[in-house]
């Protein structure tokens, strides 16, 4: 719409009425008051008010149209309706009389030439005709005033004020404001009064003074003009785009030329065209200094040239098409966006660091709302805020930035950046803030590979956490604030260790914490906070962070015993409080002890632990997270005592102190209030009394028979028909049914949805643990592996099944793809846990074959998480010994006496133990805290997952690779800085070629174990066996030998043992090596894949290939068997560069290899010929190599295969030139031998591969067809093949 002018016309007007004189104020003296400085102008004027009475308006003002021409300010008193605004012409047209009438005749002629020249020779009859409308106009106004004037006078009294009529001007609101306050002093005084004698006055508004009304449109902005393109001469320009007006220039031009030829007097009278024509001749017709003379109506909005999302004040995106149509009282227009309603993220971040406090608040409350609905953006791209999708971790970092920079300010800004950083990390991930046993790293990375470049890892901590050490320890931000303060700490120390160790390192921020949300007054007074129990889950997820970040809060941990001293019964804090407070402290004291800390308050506080024994087994507690605690923190301390020297400081608790206050007996006393129903208290109950008996069997007199005695005698019945066989059938039942959730579907992933039945499955499975590893506890101590009798029965049939089912689940390779959630590993630990218990107790099961339980090790050492490393280095030990010359010949293995001679496993037992022993600074702690573990482990949060890819070098052992067993290679390649050569036991006596021997016969034994217990998803694979057995012949990389009967691979019973794992995944080993096409080359990983297990990421395939070959060249001496593993990566799975590098650069090596298609390392002999080589330097080096080296075998084949295909039109050459040349080069060339097979080279694409010689033997059209072709390429040609061609 145009813009109306701020300030009107300036007319004198003339007296209404004649000026009245001035009033007189009468006083006593006689004499005017005294008008002192000290009262100022506005005071009297108040004063004067009060004293004139004049009221408030209290009607509500009618809105006025500021283009209207009553935008003049209204007369002081009410005017008769004859009376309008058009006055001044009146005047005008006297004075404009008495001056024509004064002019002399030729004055006149004069000019009335001057207007004829100026406006055209139609102008009298425009002024005519304006004139009559303007009579007509004024007399019907007349009689519309003179009816509203008498209807007037007869309803509205005189005395009543008069309402504004529309389009009259309103009193300001300054006009109706009373001050409430008296005048400030009397006029007797004769000194002003001080500077702080001065009071601030408001004005006494009520409620009916204020008014709201419809916002118009936004004013127009004046558009820029379009400037003529740059001259050569103008130097260099930089364009800022292309004009958008309202027309188009050439438009206007159009437009300005069809309007010349139209005169005045066409032109209706008062219209912009009109004005400008009159008073503005030269002017264009779209002059933008004119814009002013436009119609009032909503200007169109431009379109953008690239849509925007806009955002309102609540966070949700503006449809476009609403954009430009909302009004500006929603307060959508505070923004240099034209007409556009709404905010853009830019415009947001910009208006993030106004200066001025309520918009720089405003905004980031609205950035919170929007991470609000990009959080759910982040987990479904059709939730949320769609049309961000594939933004969110960069504008998670932008926010952050945002939330970090503004934390410090004071007020409501302070508190919105709070909620900002809320909003980015704790609400950004739903249901992982009871998380604590997994480093969530993975979870922010979003589209990024590296952790680095997280949203999380993104956040200055050195300037951050100092911050809010200060605002806890000042703590002026509203309680909800803390705590959301609280809560971004506490995400920060689930996101890595790292975190974790920089908050407790900060100065004061743990001390801060400990004073704002935990040590409150006590009794609480009515103005102080309650404590806060997530401030204690906060702590304990420190704890389990590190061992040195435990430490750190063992001396302020003596404050929390206020929690335990008042229990929930005499507690001054409401029950639910005092009774979470209590769950927390003792969930604190636990995971202190899981690393032998603290344990010495059980001493300390004995007494007070003695009353929370007895509330704990008397009826008035009725928590159970509360008994599930004390349970829990029982255990912990219970193990604590096992070896009194394992703790820090040593000796901290005694077993004689366990023994003495009896808590086994309340352990035992709590089994009688329990249900069935009560699955986990069971678990725990079951956990602690294992745990005792556990100490009682290493403390104990005569192995704790007592103690065991003691505990069978209360749970045999129960086991056998009473609660706590209930409980075991149930969770085997559960458990099975959990699992089948799980697999129906054939998820190939761990989603958010299968999430809760994951946490199902890992609660019955910590059920069955416990059962399991009480009643190996109860078993006596045997001279033998096998329980003579068991304690009291265990389903074990049902469990060993369940097992074998979770064992061979997809769930553990769907772990690690992509669409999973990056924590999942979390909720299989307890699945874990179960296979290690299930293991041991499988060992100790009387009738139970050595070799089924080998086999049942070997799966389930697959399936260990970091923190089971004593149940992986107990497996690998009973492998080891099971393996002998006893068990192996009754199967029929005929095994050299020299293994035996040297020990036998006994070689290679430290090489397992050392690989499955992680470093100090990577230890985990295991599920159930031992007696070594609370010495050694490092932390008790399993790594991110990432961490624990398979198919990646890793620091952490477990989980362990199918080929794992190879790892003694491992060390005899790396020997210079391999730790276990330096802590070899002194009766260790093997050399090299006796740990190779041990090596390979314990990976044939393996693989022969599991293939006959049909256990194929834990058998090698082709790639891994041949890896490792390149790592045999690359011992002698680099080695000086000065005969060759010292190289390791020469020796008979290694050559033997490399042939026998290699003949499995030979060709000539099953039938569908031949069967085309080849299955997918994904099922297994390829070699490639498999040896950065051993290389890592900086050193690449390619690169140990080269060697590989080149050590070939050197001393092979055309070994059959390092001829085999020369073949595998040149499939056509595997780049170019692998068969250039063989074929080319070591052509001559070609005629070397002489391994018959049936010994080739394959899953299908397809692999090698499709799809067809395109390389033109590898095509040159197949017809190089068949033409100058007598090729045999499998390589003569393939290249063979090769060259023909690149010919012959019948077997997918498009017959260019290039494959005319190609076979004129065969022809002149080649051998006779050559040409033949080339001519005569026949090959099926699906159904069966023919190999040699039936791929040179088949008859039928196609060699007419291809005698045609070699006629194409010269009749000479043609003659020379056209025997080979014609001949049956």
């Amino acid at each position: 719409m145009s813009q109306s002018s701020l300030v009107g016309s300036i007319l004198e007007r003339k007296p209404a009425a004649k000026p009245s004189a001035p009033s007189q104020v009468s006083t006593k003296t006689g004499f005017p008051a005294v008008q002192h400085r000290s009262q100022s102008a506005f005071a009297r004027a108040r004063r004067d008010g009060q004293k004139a009475g004049g009221g408030r308006l209290r009607e509500v003002p009618v809105v006025q149209s500021s283009a209207g021409p009553s935008s003049r300010p209204a007369p002081p008193k009410a005017t008769s309706p004859l009376r309008h605004a058009d006055d001044w012409r009146a005047n005008m047209e006297e004075e404009n009389q008495q001056r024509v009438e004064a002019m002399t005749e030729e004055e006149r002629e004069q000019e009335r030439a001057e207007i004829l020249e100026k406006f055209g020779a139609g102008v009298a009859d425009v002024l005519r005709k304006a004139r009559e409308a303007r009579e007509a106009r004024e007399s019907k106004q007349s009689d519309a005033g003179d009816t509203k004037s008498e209807v007037g006078a007869k309803h509205s009294p005189p005395s009543s004020p008069t309402r504004p009529r529309i389009g009259e001007r309103t009193r300001s609101y300054n006009s109706f404001v009373r001050s409430s306050s008296p005048p400030p002093t009397s006029a007797s005084s004769t000194r002003p009064p001080s500077r702080s004698e001065r009071k601030i006055r408001f004005a006494d508004i009520t409620a009916d003074d204020i008014h709201v009304y419809e916002s118009a449109p936004p004013s127009p902005r004046r558009k820029a003009l379009a400037l003529p393109a740059p001259a050569e001469g103008d130097g260099p320009t930089v364009s800022l785009g292309e004009w958008q007006g309202r027309e188009s220039l050439a438009a206007s031009l159009r437009s300005d030329a069809a309007q010349k030829g139209t005169k005045v007097g066409d032109l209706e009278e008062g219209t912009p065209e009109d004005i400008r024509r009159r008073f503005f001749p030269t002017a264009p017709a779209h002059e933008p200094s004119l814009e002013w003379m436009q119609d009032a109506s909503e200007p169109e909005a431009e379109p953008e040239v690239e849509p925007t999302i806009r955002f309102d004040l609540t966070g949700t995106p503006i449809p476009p098409q609403l954009s430009s149509k909302l009004p500006t009282h929603l307060g959508l227009h505070h923004h240099a966006e034209g007409s556009h309603a709404g905010y853009t993220l830019e415009d947001i971040f910009l208006l993030s660091r106004s200066t001025v406090p309520a918009q720089r608040a405003s905004m980031i409350g609205l950035l919170a709302k929007i991470a609000h609905k990009l959080a759910r953006t982040a987990a479904d791209s059709k939730k949320g805020i769609p049309e961000l999708a594939g933004q969110e971790l960069s504008l998670r970092k932008r926010m952050l930035a945002t939330g970090v920079e503004a934390m410090a300010e004071r007020g409501s800004v302070g508190a919105r950046a709070v909620e900002l950083l809320w909003e980015c990390t704790v609400s950004w991930d739903e249901g992982i803030q009871s998380l604590d046993e997994v480093e969530l790293r993975d979870l922010d990375l979003g589209n990024s590979t590296s952790p680095s470049e997280s949203a999380l890892a993104s956040l200055p901590l050195d300037y951050m956490l100092p911050q809010i050490a200060t605002m806890f320890g000042i703590a002026d931000l509203p309680p909800e604030s803390m705590v959301q303060l609280l809560e971004v700490l506490h995400r920060l120390a689930q996101h890595s260790n790292a975190n974790a160790n920089s908050i407790v390192s900060t100065k004061g921020l743990v001390a801060n914490t400990f004073q704002a949300f935990l040590l409150t007054p006590i009794p609480p007074t009515p103005g102080s906070p309650l404590p806060k129990p997530f401030a204690l889950q906060f702590l304990r997820t420190l704890a389990l962070s590190s061992r040195a970040n435990a430490s750190a809060l063992v001396d302020p941990a003596d404050s929390l015993l206020r929690f335990v001293i008042s229990l929930p019964s005499d507690s001054s804090f409401p029950p639910s409080l005092a009774t979470s407070l209590l769950t927390e402290t003792l969930r604190l004291y636990a995971a202190l002890g899981s690393y032998g800390l603290y344990a010495h308050i059980a001493t300390t506080a004995q007494e007070h632990f003695m009353k929370l024994n007895r509330y704990v087994l008397s009826a008035q507690c009725i928590s159970k997270d509360l008994r599930c605690a004390w349970l829990q923190l029982l255990e912990t301390w219970i193990v604590c005592a096992h070896d009194p020297h394992r703790t820090t400081p040593s000796h901290e608790i005694l077993w004689s102190q366990v023994v003495g206050w009896g808590w086994a007996e309340d352990i035992l006393a709590l089994r009688g209030q329990l249900s069935d129903q009560a699955e986990e208290l069971w678990t725990r109950l079951w956990s602690a009394s294992a745990a005792f008996l556990e100490g009682a069997r290493i403390n104990g007199e005569k192995g704790g028979e007592e103690e065991r005695a003691t505990v069978l005698a209360a749970v045999r019945d129960g086991f056998s028909g009473g609660a706590e066989k209930r409980v075991v059938d149930h969770a085997v039942r559960k458990a099975r049914d959990a699992l089948g959730m799980l697999s129906s579907g054939l998820r190939q992933a761990v989603l958010p949805t299968d999430i809760p039945t994951l946490q199902r499955l890992g609660r019955h499975a910590s059920t069955l643990s416990a059962s399991i590893r009480l009643f190996l506890s109860c078993a006596p101590r045997a001279g033998s592996d096998t329980i003579p009798e068991a304690p009291f029965f265990l389903p074990v049939e049902h469990i060993s099944s369940l097992c074998a089912a979770i064992a061979s689940h997809p769930l553990w390779s769907g772990l690690y793809t992509p669409e999973s959630i990056p924590y999942a590993h979390a909720f299989c630990r307890p699945l874990s846990t179960l296979l290690a218990y299930y293991l041991r107790l499988s060992r100790t099961m009387p009738g139970n074959p050595p070799d089924l339980w080998m086999a049942q090790a070997l799966a389930v050492l697959c399936r260990l998480f970091p923190g089971d490393e004593e149940a992986a280095q107990f497996a690998a030990a009973e492998i080891c010994e099971i393996i002998t010359a006893e068990f192996l010949q009754p199967r029929g293995w005929s095994i050299p006496s020299d293994v035996w001679d040297k020990g036998g496993m006994a070689i290679v037992a430290p090489f397992l133990a050392h690989s499955l022993r992680p470093k100090l600074e990577d230890r985990v702690g295991p599920t159930y805290v031992t007696h070594r573990s609370i010495s050694t482990v490092h932390t008790q949060r399993l790594p991110p997952l990432s961490s624990l890819a398979p198919n990646e070098k890793r620091d952490q052992p477990l989980p362990l690779a199918k080929d794992w067993l190879f790892c003694p290679m491992d060390h005899l390649l790396r020997s210079g800085e391999s730790e276990v050569f330096k802590n070899l036991p002194d009766s260790w006596d093997g050399s090299e070629v006796d740990v190779v021997r041990a090596t390979l016969l314990l990976v044939r034994v393996s693989q022969e174990v599991l293939r006959y217990h049909q256990l194929h998803g834990f058998l090698m694979s082709r790639e891994e066996v041949a890896f490792g057995c390149m790592k045999v012949f690359m011992l002698e990389h680099g080695q000086q030998q000065s005969d060759s009967q010292d190289e390791v691979f020469r020796d008979t019973v290694v050559e033997r043992f490399m042939a026998d794992l290699l003949a499995p995944f030979s060709a000539g080993a099953s039938a569908k090596t031949l069967h085309t096409p080849p299955p997918s080359i994904h099922t297994a990983d390829s070699i490639d894949v498999v040896a950065k297990r051993f290389l890592g990421s900086a050193v690449p395939f390619y690169q140990w290939y080269t060697d590989f070959v080149g050590l070939y060249d050197a001393v092979s001496f055309a070994h059959p068997l390092f001829a085999r593993l020369l073949l595998p990566p040149l499939s056509m799975r595997y780049p170019v560069d692998f068969r250039k590098y063989l074929w080319a650069d070591f052509h001559h090596v070609m005629r070397t290899i002489r391994v018959p298609p049936e010994e080739v390392v394959t899953g299908s002999i397809a692999e090698y010929l499709w799809p067809v080589e395109t390389d033109v330097e590898v095509i040159g080096a197949y017809l190089r190599a068949l033409v100058k080296a007598p090729l045999d075998g499998f390589v003569r084949l393939v290249a063979v295969h090769h060259v023909a295909c690149r010919i012959w039109p019948d077997l997918g050459s498009d017959g260019e030139e290039k494959a005319k040349k190609l076979l004129r080069a065969v022809v002149d060339q080649g051998g006779h031998e050559v040409v033949r097979d080339i001519v005569l080279y026949r090959q099926h694409r699906q159904g069966t591969i023919l190999l040699p010689p039936a791929c040179f033997g088949e008859q039928g059209d196609w060699k007419a067809a291809r005698l045609e072709f070699a006629t194409m390429c010269g009749s000479e040609l043609g003659e020379r093949l056209k025997n080979l061609l014609e001949s049956k």
